[in-house]
């Protein structure tokens, strides 16, 4: 009997210990599946950190201008009167003194960067400037990449030929010839849509394409009447050049900037609508083109 009772105790004490054994194996197993919590604060902490990045791109451009005391314009430096190295070696023309006029109202300095016109709207997206001002006609094609600012500028396609060139009397006449253009300017899709020319040349600037006409490279170079102007007026090398014919598809220009930037552009056209109804506009226009342009 005792020996029954003894073994019923001897099962009871297994039982307890059993018993114990399988708590203290939880407990252990709660332990090691806590050991895995401090890593999932961890990654939140992480996401937290990657997630600081797109704030600080959600500033907007305006504000970084603003805190940095300086807004950066891109433009280019080979096309009297808008945009040009003067005899001091400083950037000068209708388009500089936009930017400098723009960063005054904005409390900041203008900080101009120069390249060429084909780069300045790859250069405006990929944020190597804040704002393009130079001659920049407001076209469909760059509207899909960058917007712009209402229009500070009108111009319009014309013909230049050397001085002692009867044949050509106007963009009429280019069929047969070589003819050149800025690259990366509005005056390109004009000359294709005029057509029937035999060889199209792009130039980085207006300049060199002028060195070909005079060196009768070209037949016909086509460019802006505001520049083409300039440049004769104050061209003393040889042979002289002239213009002919009728402005063809009056251009409007704006300044770029990058989408989706409403306070920047509202300034912008702020700044454009102000200086349009104090004369400052017709002043400038005066002062670089000798004509007032349309508001």
């Amino acid at each position: 009997m005792n020996k029954f009772l003894n073994s019923g105790n001897s099962v009871k004490r297994n039982g307890r210990y059993t018993i114990l054994l399988l708590v203290a194996m939880m407990l252990w197993i709660s332990a090691c599946g806590g050991a895995n919590t401090p890593p999932a604060v961890q990654s939140t902490e992480k996401a937290a950190q990657t997630e600081e990045p797109a704030k600080s791109s959600a500033v907007s451009t305006l504000d970084r201008i603003k805190e940095r005391g300086k807004i950066i314009i891109g433009t280019t430096a080979t096309s009297r009167p808008t945009h040009f190295t003067n005899e001091n070696g400083e950037l000068d023309g209708y388009d500089i003194d936009w930017g400098k006029l723009i960063a005054e109202e904005l409390g900041v300095e203008a900080e101009f960067v120069a390249g060429a016109f084909s780069g300045l709207v790859p250069g405006l997206v990929a944020e190597q400037y804040d704002v393009v001002i130079s001659a920049l006609v407001i076209t469909e094609e760059r509207k899909e990449m960058i917007d712009f600012t209402d229009i500070y500028m009108t111009d319009g396609a014309v013909a230049i030929v050397k001085e002692d060139n009867d044949t050509v009397t106007g963009l009429d006449d280019l069929t047969g010839l070589t003819v050149g253009v800025l690259s990366g300017s509005g005056f390109v899709e004009d000359v294709k849509a005029i057509g029937g020319y035999k060889e199209l040349r792009e130039y980085p600037g207006n300049p060199e394409g002028y060195i070909d006409l005079k060196a009768g490279r070209v037949d016909v170079y086509v460019a802006g009447k505001t520049g083409a102007s300039d440049f004769i007026k104050y061209d003393e090398g040889s042979p002289k050049l002239k213009m002919v014919g009728d402005l063809y598809n009056m251009k409007y220009d704006g300044i770029g900037l990058r989408k989706n930037e409403p306070e920047l552009l509202a300034a912008l056209n702020d700044i454009i609508a102000a200086r349009k109804e104090d004369g400052t506009y017709d002043e400038l226009a005066m002062k670089w083109f000798g004509y007032a342009m349309p508001h």
